[in-house]
């Protein structure tokens, strides 16, 4: 299952994602442990980041998304989760350094490179800190600049995402919710990131906010060369700000392509379900148009369905669909699909 990125402004993949899993033990009991299975969170999803651009990341709410991008980081205490496959940066692979506690500290020195900025601007900023300490300690933790040298760093970092320096000094409690998105993408920043996985930065802000931290990230991404995983669940917000689109089904990708191409020629029975629910200004233009509704529920990550993982929710599944799993494949250049009965369009 390749789905390599296509030659685009950096000039080569970034961030490299093989056969990459992600996988919980489920287990009962106090005294005596005894293991029910495994949540197949994530499972063998390929990818390409190609350097400079976003990659959008779409899905229904429990699909795997935040757990892939955490996972790309290493952000899973040791043991909590296990992780397989390969996810390459720098030439190294961060799964085989995070396998052990002295790997994980050999990538402490690539966590200046890799950033996230988490989806709750009021629970992933610490209330007992102040906005100067929030954004300045990354530059601590790594050694970077100290006394006046950091505190100059910071007030450039907060006029940077459009807030005055006059305000490093208060508490988070003291700033609206998109001006704490500002203060969290600032503490990304802060050390000079080539890439940010976004974790649905914008999902829990006012809609008349969204729109601004979007076109503010576009900014910055034009400004400091930033390479971005946007993961999110707003297909018409992910079309605005992504190159390509990547498109996530119970822990798998089952669609790959140019965000224009996902969201006006999707192939895959599951992505056209999600446009189809995308909300339009003006009803009247799409009158014609389909709503698709899925039957059932999204089956359990810990017993996936056998063969296509869509199969028990699809209108056109075959006996195939439950039997064999489908290869994400190259329908037509830079378009992959994950789906038997999927044909080129036209």
């Amino acid at each position: 299952m390749s789905a390599s990125a296509p030659s685009g402004r950096g000039g080569g993949p970034l961030l490299s994602l093989r056969d990459f899993r992600v996988h919980f033990p489920v287990s009962e009991g106090v005294l005596f442990r005894r293991k029910l299975g495994l949540v197949r969170a994530v499972d063998g999803v390929d990818l390409d980041v190609e350097s400079g651009e976003t990659l959008g990341l779409v899905g229904e709410s429990g699909c795997g998304k935040s757990t892939l991008g955490r996972g790309v980081l290493q952000l899973f205490e040791h043991g909590v989760a296990r992780m397989s496959g390969e996810v390459r940066y720098g030439g190294q692979d961060l799964v085989k350094l995070g396998s052990t506690r002295r790997g994980l500290r050999r990538i402490r020195p690539l966590r200046k490179d890799l950033q996230i900025i988490f989806q709750d601007p009021y629970a992933s900023l610490n209330p007992r800190m102040n906005v100067a300490t929030i954004v300045g300690e990354p530059l601590r933790v790594h050694g970077l600049e100290k006394g006046r040298a950091a505190t100059a760093r910071v007030n450039e970092l907060l006029e940077v995402v459009g807030l005055s320096p006059a305000m490093a000094k208060r508490y988070p409690h003291e700033f609206s919710g998109g001006q704490r998105q500002r203060i969290g993408i600032a503490r990304a920043l802060a050390v000079r990131p080539r890439f940010i996985v976004c974790d649905e930065p914008i999902s829990a802000l006012d809609v008349s906010i969204q729109a601004q931290v979007m076109n503010l990230m576009m900014d910055l991404q034009e400004r400091f060369h930033l390479t971005y995983l946007f993961i999110a669940h707003d297909l018409a917000a992910v079309k605005h700000i992504s190159d390509r689109i990547a498109v996530m089904y119970l822990g798998e990708i089952v669609e790959l392509a140019a965000a224009d191409t996902v969201y006006d020629e999707p192939l895959h029975p599951y992505t056209r379900a999600l446009i189809s629910a995308v909300p339009v200004p003006d009803p009247s233009s799409t009158a014609g148009a389909r709503r698709i509704r899925l039957s059932g529920e999204v089956p359990s990550p810990l017993s996936p369905p056998s063969g296509c993982r869509f199969h028990t929710r699809c209108p056109i599944a075959e006996a195939r669909c439950k039997a064999e799993a489908p290869q994400l494949r190259e329908l037509v250049p830079g378009h992959r699909v994950a789906c038997h009965l999927a044909e080129p369009p036209g």
